[in-house]
């Protein structure tokens, strides 16, 4: 019987134990999960750039970056040439060689005479396509020295005008050149 009085004894100090154990580990893991709580912690964000899409952006949006990071930073603007509206005339001045280039270039051939045989004309739109942004950068800059008071549409239109009127020159320039020195050429 004195074996068995040992066994319970020692069976409810082990349980005795056992139980001061699991709440010192309930305490700790409170302490824990209040301590997370107040950090808000996140460990990974993962972006799908291909699944953003941003309607409309007052402000500054700031991607991949903690505000830590933010105060070494002095300024993270669009950068010169890259604004809205830039993108804008972009868009539509690459739409309209798209869509009234080749028409575009074989009219002024026929005008001046010229045979585009030699020519493939999907190069000549290319190459307008390519200096399409450092002229708007150009007449952005004339717009505001000339006409200071024009709204931002007008100004888009100011700019979409002089350009259309610039590749029409140019083509006809390119074409009476290169046709006289094929006349002087063949001569």
């Amino acid at each position: 019987m004195n074996s068995w009085n040992n066994y319970m004894y020692n069976l409810l100090q082990r349980i005795e134990e056992q139980d001061r154990k699991i709440r010192s580990l309930e305490s700790r893991v409170e302490k824990f999960e209040q301590k997370e709580s107040n950090h808000n912690n996140i460990e990974k964000i993962e972006y799908h750039f291909d699944q953003l899409k941003i309607e409309n952006l007052d402000g500054t949006l700031h991607i991949g970056l903690s505000p830590n990071d933010l105060k070494d930073i002095e300024d993270l603007s669009v950068p010169p040439g890259k604004t809205p509206v830039k993108q804008q005339l972009l868009s539509d001045l690459n739409r309209y060689l798209k869509e009234h280039g080749l028409n575009l270039i074989r009219n002024i051939a026929d005008q001046n005479h010229f045979s585009i045989d030699n020519t493939d004309p999907s190069i000549l739109i290319e190459d307008m396509a390519k200096q399409l942004p450092e002229r708007i950068t150009f007449y952005e800059e004339e717009s505001k020295r000339k006409n200071q008071n024009l709204s931002e549409d007008q100004r888009k239109q100011f700019i979409m005008e002089q350009i259309k009127n610039e590749i029409h020159h140019s083509l006809t320039t390119y074409m009476e050149r290169n046709d006289s020195e094929n006349e002087y050429g063949s001569s």
